[in-house]
Formats: structure tokens, C-alpha cells, sequence
């Protein structure tokens, strides 16, 4: 594809009789215009082309559809025979309204056109700082202009299974926060959609960093299965910044004790055999030594009554 650039002028009979002169002899003008030579006030329309390769942009990173925990976007783009990059960063809301943030011009030759890589990183906090839905474009201007956009999404923060505690099997996770972000509210639902928390874990979070926390599922009772980890994000002021964040976590109950028969009382507060054992074996230890203070006393106390 190719740009065309029209000029157009006036040239008089005297003046093009100048610019063929070198081809025509004056009988050869005679011979095609036997009355004589065209008066000086007639025009004549020359059509000049001038032709440019149209620019080319293609952003390699982000790729549609990807995601990012905060509010920074990576960009890099490549472009060809283009004089500068305008780059324009729409955010979708969740009703599909549309706000559009041009940023400044980059010009990437000093003179003419020129292809390469630009690389910089757009803070949305400078351009209404919304977690969410966006679409970026960025249009290479030169002889003629092309855009090339790609849709991303930016998350407040995120989640992965770090481990689980040794003695509990309690889960751990650790959460990724963005800008903005200073603590989130922490929900685990059973299977059937149930909450397992009385209350959720209200967890202060390290601003764009990572912060782990221990489900205590076990202080719950709760058997081994699949549970849904809900997190929802809040600012400074309280305010949810974004969607709620879930996730699926599982959970093994730890081994019960076998614990015996033992009646109400004993089997109650979950003592093992072992326990009982030991235990009694200490109880039996304590009445022995006990027995041998009491026979001692007794022993004193007769020798001071002779």
C-alpha cells in the first residue's frame, strides 16, 4: 500500500516550450500546431506522484488477553518507516462504558521515518487508576498511519497454594496485592456454598508485594475436600477495589486420635491410649512418692512421742 501526494500548477505555453525545448525543434512545433504557437495565458495541468512506504506497528507485549496483579503495563512495540508512536489506553467498565486516555506522543525519528523497538511502562494510576478491563492501542504515524490494540485486564491481586502447616494441614497461600491495596478480607466456602469462617480473616496486605496466610480449617472441624478461598480487596479508606479474587484450595483433615471408650469425660477432651497410659503412670508415680512422705512422717512423729 503506498501513499499518493497530488501536485498540481500552471504552466504557461512559454514556460513548457522551455522544458521540451531540448526534445522539439521549432518546425516540429509548427508541425503539430500549424497555426502558430498557443497563446501565453493557456494552462496546462501536470500531475506529480510522490510515494512512501506506509508505517507499520505491532505490539508484541502485552499479548491480548493477558492479565497483571497491580497497575503497571509492561509495554514493547515494534514499528517500521514510522515518525511517531501514539499510544491510547481505553478503559471498558463493567457496563461497557468506554474512557479513553491518550498519552504523549513518542517520536522515534529525528527526521523522516525510522523502525525499531520502543519499550516503556504505562502506571495507570496516572490515567484514573481503575482495576479492571482496558484495550491499548498504539498507532504509528509516517506516510499514512496504522494501530494495532490488544485487550488486557489488571487485577487488584492474586493467589497460589504456598504449602500447608505440618501438624494442622492448615493451607497456606500467598497473596499477591497491587497498588493500592492495603488489605482484603478472607472467606473459605465448603463444597455446597456454605461459609466456614464465623467471621472472615481480616488480613493487612503489603502493597505491591506478597503476604501469606493460614486458613485455620481445622479449628473448624471441617473434613478433607475441596474448599473455594473467596478474597475480596479494599484500599486505605475501606474501599473494594476490585472483584472478588477465588481460588480452590485443598484441604486434608489431620489423623483422629484412637481414642477408647472411655466415658463421657475422657472421650470428650480426646485422649488417646497413649495418653491414658501415660497419664496413669505418672499418677501411680506421684502416689508412690506421696505414700513414702506420709510413712516417713509417721515414723517421725513416733520416735518424738518416746
Amino acid at each position: 500500500m503506498k501513499k499518493h501526494a497530488k501536485i498540481f500548477g500552471s504552466i504557461g505555453a512559454a514556460a513548457l516550450a522551455i522544458s521540451f525545448g531540448a526534445l522539439t525543434t521549432a518546425s516540429d512545433v509548427s508541425a503539430v500546431n500549424p497555426t502558430g504557437p498557443s497563446p501565453a495565458s493557456a494552462d496546462v495541468t501536470v500531475e506529480l506522484i510522490v510515494t512512501g512506504n506506509v508505517p507499520g506497528v505491532t505490539i508484541e507485549s502485552p499479548v491480548d488477553e493477558a492479565e497483571y496483579i497491580g497497575l503497571n503495563i509492561p509495554v514493547r512495540t515494534v514499528y517500521t518507516d514510522t515518525t511517531r508512536l501514539v499510544y491510547t489506553l481505553t478503559y471498558v467498565a463493567p457496563d461497557e462504558t468506554r474512557t479513553d486516555y491518550v498519552l504523549p506522543d513518542i517520536y522515534v525519528a529525528d527526521y523522516g521515518t525510522a523502525s525499531g523497538i520502543n519499550e516503556i511502562t504505562i502506571n495507570v494510576a496516572e490515567y484514573g487508576g481503575k482495576y479492571g478491563n482496558y484495550i491499548l492501542s498504539s498507532r504509528a504515524d509516517g506516510a499514512g498511519s496504522t494501530t494495532d490494540s490488544v485487550s488486557l485486564k489488571l487485577s487488584a491481586l492474586d493467589f497460589v497454594v504456598k504449602g500447608a502447616e505440618e501438624k494442622t494441614n492448615n493451607p497456606i497461600i500467598t497473596i499477591t496485592s497491587g497498588s493500592n491495596v492495603s488489605e482484603a478480607l478472607v472467606q473459605v466456602l465448603d463444597k455446597d456454598g456454605n461459609v466456614v469462617f464465623t467471621r472472615p480473616l481480616d488480613i493487612t496486605l503489603d502493597e505491591d508485594g506478597e503476604t501469606d496466610v493460614t486458613l485455620p480449617l481445622t479449628s473448624y472441624g471441617v473434613p478433607t475436600d475441596d474448599y473455594t478461598v473467596v478474597i475480596t480487596p479494599y484500599d486505605a479508606s475501606g474501599n473494594i477495589v476490585d472483584v472478588n479474587r477465588t481460588g480452590i484450595v485443598r484441604y486434608t483433615a489431620p489423623d483422629v486420635p484412637d481414642v477408647p471408650d472411655t466415658g463421657s469425660f475422657f472421650g470428650s477432651i480426646g485422649l488417646s491410649r497413649s495418653d491414658l497410659i501415660s497419664t496413669g503412670i505418672a499418677l501411680l508415680a506421684v502416689s508412690v512418692v506421696f505414700g513414702i512422705l506420709i510413712v516417713a512422717k509417721k515414723n517421725r512423729d513416733s520416735k518424738h512421742r518416746r
